[in-house]
């Protein structure tokens, strides 16, 4: 196998620090290794650089000018001074600053971006003087609906145009243009057309200064008021790198975490404005038989009926990987004529929706894949998530069909979404539910079609109320958190299997919480060896090269040599 190209890299100085980088690196992007901020709005570095704002200028040692960091590329032996050793840079960052709030109006106090904007942090990081503006402000528009989504204040638009660019270069759908020059430009959507696109909320993240919010979460809540979290969307296999806003039990807010091997800071709105639909409007907040509330020992009275006869688990889409794993172990060790399947449906997509969307509605469909045996020897290539999906989709359908003609005496329903949304509608197929002898289900929706179907109920959590892992399309082992409150009473999927385990007479895991249980499973599960809760954090951690270093290091290891491997090393 041929040796992969090296990347050439470049050494120079900013503000009295060498680094080096690769060639073609930005000084936005070269300052940031150092930890360094240089300030900016236009840039972002999944679009096409502008260099409109100008806030991100920077002293070149031999240049006549200052130079704008998004645009300007490191060279060898380059020598640069931000605003932390060089006052002609204070200066001009100041200036900057005063000349993009001239006309911005003072309303901080019913801005929805108010605590997390950047034109409220640089103006006291990097001016923070009054305004010496006597004329009158120029007045634009206010709140103007751009489209079902997003909403448009005119009035504190700075020009960054992140959103017109996405529009031209990610969906490509080009409705929003920049009218006019000057002070009274404006940010519009084209005549006859409006947002639309799949991915329209993703304009409302771009915007660094409030002109844009989402018309969903308008006015809903101060955003110091909320627990952010950073978490991962169970909407699909992409696994779109998300931070979450809860207030109060509810989630308030949803925003893309920039990941460039996933998502980069896009996100689609069905996942979105859809994250609600994970948390139940009516809870089960305790054990359920024959739709009677009851206790927990009530319900572990019923399970030794799980010994008679053929059962079948059907599992959400969205469990987490140690959902899985406990899972896998309930039917081996518990049950000797058990299987368990995936509730995993595909569905068209148009070509704009496949910009960011897996067309299915598993977070974890890999995770079960390898579980579950499909991908037992390991990770396959990158790009095989297709095929996974055909086999697991393929093991659902045929499971269901088995069910139809009364094949399982047992059903347990591990999650919500066991059965996939378009299989509830299925008349055949809930009466051969109706028939089956016993049916448990472990579930969170009191008002939900598998709860009407389950003879007995075991109180259940959401993905929200959840930690855990996940891997998504590409093979990328993510990390979720949990991000609303836990509810008293309920339980994650593998604590209540491990308690169906304990009635039936076995023992599966000895932990009794989700992190405890990541790390059983990242020591006891080959591929996963070496790895921690924190590195998986990191981005995420792409389990084919990973599995690559692994047997990389393991030849190292047989052949006796000595040498530290860079993966060894990161891990001490």
């Amino acid at each position: 196998m041929a040796d992969t190209p090296q990347t050439e890299m470049v050494t120079l100085t900013i503000d009295g620090k060498e680094v080096s980088v690769p060639k073609g690196t930005n000084i936005i992007e070269a300052a940031k290794s150092l930890e360094i901020e240089v300030p900016f709005y236009c840039y972002h570095p999944h679009l096409s650089v502008p260099g409109n704002c100008r806030i991100c200028q920077v002293e070149v040692e031999g240049a006549p000018k200052l130079m704008i960091g998004c645009h300007t590329q490191v060279a060898e032996g380059m020598v640069v001074r931000t605003h932390q050793t060089s006052e002609k840079v204070r200066e001009t960052q100041a200036s900057t600053m005063e000349l993009l709030l001239i006309n911005h109006p003072l309303d901080c106090t019913v801005c929805d971006q108010a605590g997390h904007c950047k034109l409220q942090d640089y103006h006291y990081e990097y001016n923070a003087k009054p305004s010496r503006f006597l004329e009158v402000k120029e007045n634009k528009p206010k709140a103007v609906p751009l489209g079902s989504t997003v909403m448009l204040d005119a009035e504190r638009c700075i020009a960054c145009t992140r959103c017109v660019r996405f529009c031209d270069e990610v969906t490509e759908t080009g409705e929003i243009g920049l009218l006019n020059r000057g002070d009274r430009y404006q940010i519009a959507v084209k005549e006859g057309r409006e947002l639309d696109n799949p991915l329209s909320g993703t304009v409302v993240d771009l915007c660094p200064v409030g002109a844009l919010t989402h018309r969903h979460w308008r006015f809903n809540t101060r955003i110091w008021y909320a627990n952010p979290k950073d978490s991962i969307c169970p909407g699909c296999s992409t696994g779109c790198n998300v931070k979450v806003y809860e207030r109060d039990g509810q989630v308030v807010q949803v925003k893309a975490r920039l990941n460039a091997d996933v998502n980069k800071e896009w996100l689609c709105d069905e996942g979105r404005y859809g994250f609600e639909r994970f948390l139940p409007a009516s809870r089960v907040a305790s054990a359920y038989v024959a739709g009677e509330p009851a206790s927990l020992d009530g319900v572990l009275e019923t399970v030794g009926e799980l010994k008679k006869g053929k059962t079948l688990l059907l599992c959400a889409p969205d469990l987490t990987l140690e959902d899985y794993s406990v899972v896998d172990l309930f039917t081996k060790k518990c049950l000797a004529d058990a299987q368990w399947v995936t509730a995993v449906r595909q569905r068209e997509l148009t070509q704009l929706e496949q910009i960011l969307i897996s067309p299915d509605y598993g977070a974890n469909l890999c995770g079960a894949a390898y579980i579950s045996g499909v991908a037992a020897s390991g990770f396959v290539e990158s790009g095989a998530a297709a095929g996974l999906r055909d086999v697991l989709e393929e093991g659902y359908v045929a499971a269901l069909k088995l069910l139809k003609s009364d094949y399982f005496d047992n059903v347990i329903f591990v999650g919500d979404r066991a059965l996939d949304e378009r299989d509830l509608g299925d008349i055949e197929l809930l009466q051969a539910l109706t028939r089956t002898p016993f049916t448990l289900g472990i579930l969170s929706d009191k008002e939900g079609a598998l709860f009407e179907n389950s003879r007995v109920v075991i109180p259940g959590r959401s993905i929200l109320e959840k930690s855990g892992m996940l891997i998504n399309r590409d093979y990328r082992l993510q990390y979720a958190q949990q991000v609303v409150p836990l509810r008293d009473g309920t339980y994650q999927d593998w604590k209540a299997l491990n308690l169906l385990a304990q009635g039936l007479g076995k023992k599966l895991v000895e932990c009794e919480s989700d992190r405890e249980l990541t790390n059983i499973v990242l020591s006891t599960v080959d591929d996963l060896s070496g790895l921690s809760i924190r590195a998986i954090k990191q981005g995420g951690i792409n389990l084919v090269s990973y599995a690559s270093q692994l047997r990389q290091s393991a030849v190292v290891s047989e052949n006796g040599n000595n040498t530290v491997t860079e993966r060894e090393s990161d891990r001490a």
